[in-house]
């Protein structure tokens, strides 16, 4: 009796087994193990190159940002440059106001004065009229007699011109 007997192992059957637990792994191999590595390595390609596509992905999101971090900051500085303008030339326009105002305040005065004084020359040259007028109705009413209208006249224009130069 063999060994294989007293373990009760039959020698035939267990070279049955054998066989059988070898083509087992021949065809779990063949059919089996290479299309799961296969589509194992397929999965981790499709992973690394979606990897690959993320980190390039973040890249450009990165470079994107930054861009945009430029743009923005260019505009805000655009949007300073542009306040600053605005405020420089309402500035200039409110200068301009003040000094056209004050030139049209100034001929206004000038006008007016120059009105006031036209009829300051008018109110003057009416009354010396009736002034006139009245010292020869009085000189007429003095003398008894009345002096014809032109000799009156240039007495009285001259006793007003000797009494505007004193």
């Amino acid at each position: 009796m063999g060994i294989l007997e007293q373990l009760g192992l039959d020698p035939v059957k267990l070279l049955i087994q054998t066989f059988n637990f070898l083509l087992l792994l021949y065809l779990l191999n063949r059919f089996a193990y290479r299309p799961i590595v296969g589509m194992f390595d397929a999965r981790a390609a499709r992973i690394r190159a979606d990897l690959e596509s993320a980190q390039s992905l973040r890249e450009e999101a990165e470079g994107s940002r930054a861009t945009y971090r430029d743009q923005l900051a260019r505009a805000r500085d655009e949007a300073r440059a542009i306040v600053e303008e605005a405020s420089n030339v309402a500035g200039r326009l409110r200068e301009q106001a003040l000094i056209d105002t004050e030139a049209t305040v100034g001929l206004m005065l000038a006008h007016g004065r120059e009105e006031i004084a036209r009829e300051r020359e008018l109110a003057v040259s009416e009354l010396r009229r009736e002034v006139a007028t009245l010292a020869i109705l009085a000189a007429s009413q003095v003398v008894g007699r009345n002096l014809d209208s032109a000799d009156s006249r240039r007495l009285v224009d001259q006793a007003i011109e000797a009494a505007g130069a004193n």
